[in-house]
């Protein structure tokens, strides 16, 4: 990290203190906080000032719960929160359903990326080849993807990563589907840019960072309507969503497949500056 930073130490209470005494003796402008799930998160919010204090969103109000007992607990955190950066409109929703009336600014992304050069634009014949990048976990929704792979034994998947599911999905794939494990962050954009659609298909995903990793490949993109910002960066110029509940999948599938509306799906997406949205990521905060 190219910056001013300090590590914690391991143990609780002395990471309290030091915590404690990082907020005491250091002027500062703003607290952001990452959250409200840890005990130093929450010490954070009440030994510094709330007109000073903010707090990151990156949670969805799909797979976060603002009722009950929870509910409680972060409709009193939030008390001591004067402004949120949320990823998106999905993130949103969280503090709008907690009452908050703070300042809201939508950050658009999880954080940043190693983007790469755009690539150009070239149309292609057929729409054939999908990928998957992720754990093999059930909240991935990988049994359901590799059913559907399974009745259109023509296309194919392409599943890359390990997981609990890993033997399980191997046992119920049709020859159409493959399996490649873990492959190296630096040489994934190889895959990417071979694949014609990235498939996200999950019950629960609080953002989906691999489905800008697609985009910024030039890949369009088939996602379900849990994943986190599929609200927020998924329209019809790069992209479909599919419910998970109504199961339409098969009618998604087809419109993405349809050659003249997936090139010119292709073609938006060579025209996407991601090192502006970088860019504009890293502006929220400033």
């Amino acid at each position: 990290m190219e910056f001013e930073h300090i590590f914690l130490r391991k143990n609780r209470l002395t990471r309290i203190i030091e915590l404690c005494k990082i907020l005491w003796f250091n002027k500062y402008v703003e607290l952001i906080i990452g959250g409200w799930d840890s005990i130093p998160m929450w010490v954070s919010a009440f030994c510094s000032s709330k007109k000073k204090n903010s707090i990151v969103i990156e949670s969805s109000y799909l797979e976060s719960s603002t009722e009950g007992f929870k509910g409680f607990l972060k409709r009193l955190f939030i008390s001591r929160i004067s402004k949120v950066y949320a990823s998106g409109k999905a993130q949103r929703k969280i503090t709008d359903s907690l009452r908050f009336r703070g300042k809201t600014i939508i950050t658009k992304g999880v954080g940043v990326f190693n983007y790469i050069k755009q690539p150009e634009y070239k149309p292609r014949s057929d729409v054939k080849n999908f990928l998957f990048v992720g754990r093999l976990i059930h909240v991935k929704n990988l049994e359901y993807l590799v059913s559907k792979f399974n009745n259109h034994p023509d296309l194919r998947l392409t599943i890359i990563g390990f997981g609990e599911l890993e033997q399980r999905l191997k046992t119920i794939a049709k020859p159409n589907i493959e399996f490649l494990g873990a492959i190296d962050n630096n040489k994934l954009s190889t895959y990417y840019q071979a694949a014609d659609v990235f498939i996200l298909p999950s019950t629960s995903e609080p953002w989906g960072l691999v489905v800008e990793e697609a985009l910024n490949n030039g890949t369009p993109v088939m996602v379900s309507d849990k994943v986190g910002c599929a609200e927020e960066i998924i329209n019809n110029d790069n992209g479909v969503i599919f419910s998970i509940e109504a199961d339409n999948f098969d009618e998604k599938l087809s419109e993405i497949r349809d050659i003249e509306r997936y090139n010119s799906m292709r073609k938006h997406i060579s025209t996407m500056d991601f090192e502006r949205i970088e860019q504009q990521q890293v502006e929220c905060y400033l």
